[in-house]
């Protein structure tokens, strides 16, 4: 009864049978010396993550004197090994083995990929290779599939091209099943080609082959031929499943291919498929993608099962097709039908709060968080609050946020870093960097934008400079466009010209028409107007100048320099090219106090 209810996933009831069984008053000693029954308790405590229960059965193995069975011991190193953080309990089980199979190392060799420590599941590989555990241990189609999957996980590319070569040399790229990894593996490493000459090689392909090759398509985007192969696999009538046209709902989405995805929706209710709540969340997520959100609110109404992730789909939904008010609305309906919200609900309610810019809102949701005890103190939600804040002009509540957070991260501070820099409080941005490098948390290149950018509002030239050169010498970050752009715009807005002209020079990225723009503008306010024309010259020779708005600087910088000739020229290729300049405009929300 208990292996048979630990076998049917029915952990805790097999559990359960093995305490009746010692509380009976005159039960039989002897059961206690059947190995089998401790294998079985292994595999229930595994399946429900029993850490504490399972190391209870292994201190009744070793009091029974049953830690010599090879059976008993390879569900022990199976259940360490899967078990988080107990990796090198499992290690010290498989030393201690007097006999191992090839079992026993596919446990261990899975339980340090599933640790992220692969070179160790790979070390342990050529130790078999080599005889360390007896000759008559060999890996088996089990063994590469598990160090191939690893490879994908880890981006160790070239130790799959070794492995794929014994399998070669030892035939076990015939098995099925690890010719479905191989072909996944050579298209995560972007050989899809290879992929598809392993595919069109087998002898005899299943589902799993199918969809592989399939997703191994659409992760190159090659979608022309990730849609024929399915094309091909209604021609072969093979019956696709859940992974199959999740995969394809999944590129619908990304591509934003609604014509393609509505015909995979009709594909779905033609052949009876049932959506479940994984299909009817992906359609959700691939019609607010596309900006059908009407059809995305159809598929959610027509769900037989609603739950919490079908609820946040249709909120980020909203919020993707700018529908703010309604995404606010519909947390209100998961409020009033009791059902637990999680941190994807509230990321989705809180950038609906960021985007609308409706302070008034997002404190009530930030309040929501509070007094929810799973939710209060999450990093994640912290961060995005935090964000929320500064964009709606709140920086005190922001740095409130900030300060009672139990964790900070990397994107903790960069928030705060960035909040102080957009609201122009350049020296507090400072701070706030000093107060992050004491912490030895890292920085990272976008914790540099705000920084750089924070030294460019507050017209800290000096500042400035020195943190580009900490940013490359201390931190090893390569400048990308947007750092040199606020090391750019510093120097324009001091008027140091010539310096600014030479950083272009020096870049060691290829500078865009925004950078050109920044230091043409700075000639006309800074009254450069030959340097300026001397730039428009080499802007105009590189055919760099497009914008209606590089026009309209050109044309002013004409103007001032006094050159009304070329000025005309200018207005009226903006006229024949049908070019006009695009007016600004500013929204400011805001709900005036009740004085009624």
């Amino acid at each position: 009864m208990i292996r048979k209810h630990a076998l049917d996933g029915n952990s805790l009831t097999a559990m359960s049978l093995f305490r009746e069984m010692l509380a009976l008053p005159n039960y039989n000693t002897t059961l206690l010396d059947d190995p089998f029954i401790y294998a079985s308790l292994m595999k229930a405590c595994n399946k429900v993550r029993a850490i504490r229960e399972g190391k209870s059965v292994h201190c009744r193995v070793t009091r029974r004197n049953l830690d010599c069975n090879v059976y008993v011991l390879n569900s022990l190193v199976y259940f360490y090994s899967n078990s988080a953080g107990l990796v090198a309990y499992a290690r010290e089980v498989f030393d201690r083995m007097p006999e191992r199979t090839v079992v026993t190392v596919n446990c261990m060799v899975s339980g340090y990929v599933n640790s992220g420590v692969f070179d160790a599941g790979l070390g342990l590989f050529v130790q078999v290779m080599r005889g360390f555990f007896g000759w008559s241990v060999k890996p088996n189609c089990v063994t590469l599939v598990i160090l191939i999957s690893g490879c994908v996980e880890c981006g160790w590319y070239r130790a799959g091209g070794v492995l794929h070569c014994y399998c070669c040399k030892t035939r076990l790229d015939l098995n099925k099943e690890v010719r479905n990894v191989l072909i996944d593996f050579y298209a995560n490493s972007g050989c899809v080609d290879d992929s598809a000459t392993m595919f069109g090689d087998m002898p005899e392909k299943d589902l799993v082959s199918w969809n592989t090759m399939m997703a191994g398509y659409f992760k190159n985007n090659d979608y022309r031929k990730g849609f024929s192969l399915f094309k091909e696999m209604r021609k072969e009538y093979i019956v696709v499943d859940r992974v199959s046209l999740l995969s394809l709902i999944s590129v619908c989405a990304n591509g934003r291919f609604l014509l393609v995805g509505k015909m995979i929706h009709g594909y779905i209710k033609q052949n009876g498929i049932e959506t479940c709540v994984a299909l009817g969340t992906a359609l959700i997520n691939m019609y607010s993608k596309c900006g059908a959100i009407e059809f995305a609110r159809k598929v959610f109404d027509e769900l037989p099962k609603q739950n919490i992730a079908t609820w946040n789909s249709l909120i980020h939904g909203y919020v993707v097709c700018r529908l703010h008010k309604e995404a606010l609305i519909l947390f209100n309906l998961v409020q009033s039908r009791k059902l637990e919200v999680d941190e994807i609900t509230m990321l989705g309610v809180i950038l609906a709060c960021r985007n609308s810019g409706k302070l008034n809102d997002g404190i009530s949701v930030h309040s929501f968080i509070e007094s929810s005890n799973h939710l209060t103190g999450n990093t994640v939600l912290c961060n995005a609050l935090m964000d929320m804040y500064v964009k709606c002009g709140s920086m005190t509540r922001a740095r409130a946020v900030f300060d009672n957070m139990p964790r900070r991260d990397v994107i903790s501070w960069t928030s705060i870093i960035t909040g102080h820099a957009i609201n122009g409080e350049g020296e507090e941005a400072l701070v706030a960097f000093q107060q992050m490098s004491d912490e030895r948390v890292m920085p990272n290149s976008i914790t540099f934008i705000g920084l750089l950018s924070a030294c460019n509002h507050a017209g800290l030239l000096d500042d400035g400079r020195r943190l580009y050169g900490i940013m490359r010498k201390e931190y090893h970050i390569e400048p990308k466009i947007e750092h040199c752009g606020c090391v750019v715009d510093m120097h324009a807005r001091a008027g140091m010209l010539e310096e600014a002209q030479q950083f272009v020079k020096n870049m060691s990225v290829e500078p865009n028409a925004i950078i050109w723009r920044m230091l043409m503008n700075a000639c006309r306010v800074h009254n450069h107007y030959y340097l300026g024309l001397s730039i428009v010259h080499d802007l105009i020779e590189l055919r760099a100048l497009y914008r209606p708005d590089d026009h309209v600087i050109l044309s002013n910088i004409l103007a001032e320099a006094g050159k009304w000739d070329d000025v005309l020229r200018q207005r009226n290729l903006m006229i024949v090219q049908g070019a006009s300049k695009v007016a600004g405009k500013s929204s400011v929300s805001y709900i005036a106090s009740s004085v009624f």
